[in-house]
């Protein structure tokens, strides 16, 4: 029994020794190399603390749904055409454009709807040209509901639902790589609502808000460059990697230069280090500087072994983007690996057979904005307009299957292009900052001294212990926030100044049943044992019905609530913890050591 006590005191003081040594590089300056090379964490503060810029858009995902139907049309009118030449014994790839020409204009499509195509028929037979088969080759998610010479091809509420999720999501993907591309410093991008996204900058200057305002709102540009294997943009820059990296110890700590089969490149785990540098380096007018998002992953049991960053040479003019791109989609070559299939509009169709003529044995880099999602090697001239992306070997058909997956995400959402509208920008000067700052700082102290007092003038030496388990308790808290990198703002402050209140509530229902047990003639030992135990539901009911309502903050409120939400939540860990596993080890190594004799000063 005394081991276990023994290992549970050993236990609470490595957490102890532990927050308060996270905690330090915050509030001591200059600190040893050596101390903060292991404990570099700093509490960071939000917008309303520090200043800055706060951004909310909203995703246009209906006009991101009718662009792509608009698309759509055109492969269903290249399908419908097909049909007719096979139900007239012909090759449709050997269709002349007048004769391709021709047979359109037997179906009308139009677009009534921002998620419906209608296909009305001149000819009545040739209404059986359009089944299932044909809409699942365009779309799986259409559905298709045919009355005589016309029929509506539309997509339900669920796969509208769908959609907006995918490009919502990949809106905030875009405009979160592109937030840590500037190299700011605790940036908060999240969703919000059904289709917002709200971006929180702390610590900007004017010139930053002005580049931050006119990029980020852009809308996601899908390409397709070349990657230039003549460009030698990083060869023998090995000497100036180490150098930067010599002069900028805390801005490129992951920096490093390697070569491979196609030359040099830098690679790093944060994409800001790689920018950064690249603005040092001379790049040739006709060449641009793309990065990938690498995961190394083991061949046999899929787990990561490392994430990284590298960088590509590639050809700086994009002759081909998603404009041109109709649809992806996953699917399985001749040996039943998984692949992407492609397909492109007329014009699309023309510049991608002539590309890939010019460009066999080269990669082709498939880009989102400036990251590489893909750089698939081309084998041979592709034409017709349908092209297939192998993901290559080395990997567990799952892990290409997977990748299939993201790849035919970033095309077809790429493809959407969902605009952006900005419906709130707010700056926050840093003088309204600091005086946040002054005025958080004093409420929490002061909060912090009139319970002290109040707990040592009822309660005697249990209100002392419950006062250290108190201070224990805001170290906690503060360790936890540098240790999860969450921010600290103004509504967090008043979550800790809550916390303690909640902390000393319970520490009062535990008094409480002592007073009550030591009034009903038990020992001293016997009424803590009780007290303890008859409290701990009460408080551990009163914590969990505010944890809920914690959950439900942070799961749909964002900016101050949200960091108000987060710090009420891990208050309410840290309190239970400090409220009753701290102070019942302090009362039992009192007991233990005849610290407590006679009647309890509580």
């Amino acid at each position: 029994m005394n081991n276990k006590r023994d290992w549970k005191t050993i236990f609470v003081l490595a957490i102890a020794v532990l927050a308060v040594l996270s905690v330090l590089p915050t509030f001591v300056p200059g600190l040893p190399s050596a101390y903060t090379s292991i404990f570099s964490g700093q509490l960071n503060y939000g917008l309303d603390l520090k200043g800055g810029l706060e951004l909310k858009y909203t995703v246009d995902y209906e006009k991101a749904i009718s662009d792509n139907s608009n698309k759509l049309r055109d492969t269903l009118r290249s399908r419908l055409v097909d049909k007719w030449a096979e139900g007239q014994g012909k090759d449709p790839q050997a269709l002349t454009d007048v004769e391709r020409k021709t047979a359109s204009e037997r179906f009308e499509i139009e677009r009534p709807l921002f998620n419906t195509l209608k296909v009305t028929f001149k000819k009545p037979e040739d209404a059986a040209l359009l089944t299932d088969e044909v809409v699942d080759t365009i779309d799986l998610r259409f559905e298709l509901r045919k009355e005589g010479t016309s029929a509506t091809l539309f997509l339900s509420d669920k796969s509208i639902a769908e959609i907006k999720d995918e490009v919502v999501n990949q809106t905030l993907d875009v405009i979160r790589k592109r937030v840590d591309a500037f190299g700011l410093v605790e940036p908060d991008v999240r969703r919000s609502g059904d289709a917002d996204v709200d971006v929180q900058l702390p610590g900007l200057n004017e010139r930053q808000m002005k580049t931050v305002r006119e990029k980020i709102g852009q809308a996601a540009q899908l390409t397709f460059r070349m990657v230039v294997i003549e460009a030698k943009v990083f060869d023998g820059k090995k000497s100036a990697v180490d150098t930067y990296k010599a002069a900028n110890v805390d801005k490129a700590k992951t920096l490093d230069w390697q070569t491979d089969s196609r030359g040099a490149f830098i690679r790093s785990e944060r994409k800001s280090e790689l920018i950064n540098f690249v603005k040092t380096v001379e790049v040739p007018d006709n060449v641009m500087i793309g990065y990938e998002f690498v995961e190394d992953k083991d061949p046999i049991s899929g787990a990561i072994k490392e994430r990284y960053y590298r960088s590509y040479n590639l050809q700086a003019n994009a002759p081909l983007t998603g404009d041109n791109l109709t649809r992806a989609a996953m699917g399985y070559g001749e040996k039943r690996e998984p692949v992407v299939n492609l397909e492109f509009d007329s014009r699309g169709a023309s510049i991608f057979s002539d590309l890939t003529e010019k460009n066999v044995g080269n990669q082709m880099a498939i880009m989102l904005d400036g990251d590489v999602a893909s750089a698939p090697r081309i084998n041979e001239r592709i034409g017709g307009g349908r092209a297939q992306i192998t993901l290559g070997g080395g990997r567990s058909s799952g892990q290409q299957a997977e990748e299939a997956k993201a790849l035919v995400t970033v095309l077809n959402n790429g493809a959407y292009k969902a605009p952006v509208v900005k419906v709130h920008d707010v700056e926050v000067g840093p003088s309204l900052g600091r005086d946040a700052v002054r005025s958080g700082m004093f409420s929490i102290a002061l909060g912090f001294i009139l319970a002290f007092l109040f707990m040592i003038m009822y309660y005697r030496q249990a209100g002392v212990i419950a006062n250290v388990a108190l201070l224990f308790n805001l170290v906690l808290v503060l360790a936890c926030l540098v240790s999860f990198n969450a921010a600290l703002t103004l509504p967090g402050m008043a979550g800790i100044v809550l916390t303690v209140g909640m902390a000393l509530d319970a520490n009062v229902l535990i008094f409480e049943r002592v007073r009550e047990e030591i009034r009903s003639g038990k020992s001293v030992r016997n009424a803590l044992d009780l007290g303890y135990g008859k409290a701990f539901w009460t408080i551990f009911d009163a914590q969990i019905t505010t944890a809920i309502a914690g959950f439900v903050l942070m799961q749909y409120a964002t900016g101050p609530i949200y960091g108000f939400a987060v710090t009420m939540l891990i208050g309410i860990a840290c309190s239970m913890f400090t409220s009753i596993v701290v102070t019942r080890m302090i009362y039992t190594w009192l007991l233990d050591s005849d610290k407590i004799q006679g009647e309890l000063s509580i």
